[in-house]
């Protein structure tokens, strides 16, 4: 049976600061079938940038801005734009540890009523 694709929606404002290890963190997961969608609620720092770079390096980050409009439309925005058949959410000031999208799709495939 084939991996899912999971979508890790990052919404994020001016959180330059402490985002790149939130990112790292969902990169070095040990289920490797994943996207990383960082919605930029109209951040002025360098969130654009950072975001950027580390997408330009990693085809599987993906920038997402939008104008200032809270954490729900940046985390709706997240939701319509996902490409996963599973979604997980990150505040952008946390980190996963690495076997957290693994065990979780485990937890679901156990369960009969995910089939």
């Amino acid at each position: 049976m084939e991996e899912p694709l999971v979508s890790v929606v990052i919404p994020t404002y001016n959180r330059a600061h402490c985002l790149g290890s939130t990112i790292e963190s969902v990169l070095v997961q040990t289920h490797a079938r994943l996207e990383v969608l960082v919605i930029d609620d109209g951040s002025t720092d360098q969130t654009a940038s950072l975001v950027k770079g580390l997408a330009a390096s990693d085809g599987r980050v993906r920038y997402l801005p939008q104008a200032n409009k809270g954490v729900s439309a940046a985390r709706n925005h997240g939701f319509r734009s996902a490409r996963g058949s599973l979604i997980a959410l990150l505040d952008s000031d946390d980190n996963y540890e690495p076997w957290k999208i693994e065990l979780a799709v485990a937890c679901m495939r156990a369960d009969p009523r995910w089939a």
